[in-house]
């Protein structure tokens, strides 16, 4: 008697399961509630990585920089190349006066500069300086 209730139990539950066709309307709004909202479109590109070097500075500290873009920008990493970067961007052009002509593009003038001012980065290649906002100016090169 014991093993026909146990042969018994998983078939009538198997039956009950595909007997539920009720459909949940909660289920379905909640599906389309997530795609509902298309994301918004991205106005520019980030610019691409050029170049990537590594440079010890006159303390010894180990700085990784990604340059960004025609030197318009660059990531600074202090230390591990894991490590959260500072960005660091060209000032803004001034807009030309009305009637002049727009000034060709090339590369930025002056050092790039973090949004809080407080690093600032000059030169490119073998030989930067850096101004980190814990340190003070330094010159680092690159091997």
């Amino acid at each position: 008697m014991k093993k026909s209730i146990l042969l018994i139990a998983p078939l009538s539950m198997l039956a009950l399961a595909a007997c539920n066709k009720s459909e949940t309307p909660a289920a379905e709004g909640e599906a389309t509630a997530g795609t509902a909202a298309p994301a918004a479109p991205v106005a520019e590109m980030p610019p691409a990585i050029t170049s990537q070097a590594t440079y010890r500075c006159a303390d010894n500290t180990i700085v990784h920089v990604d340059f960004l873009g025609k030197n318009e920008a660059a990531d600074i990493r202090v230390g591990d190349k894991t490590a959260a970067a500072v960005r660091v961007k060209a000032e803004a052009p001034a807009a030309p006066a009305e009637g002049a002509a727009a000034p060709a593009a090339e590369a930025p003038a002056g050092p790039l500069k973090s949004e809080d001012g407080k690093t600032m980065l000059s030169g490119s290649g073998k030989q930067i300086n850096l101004k980190l906002a814990d340190k003070g100016a330094q010159t680092c090169k690159s091997n």
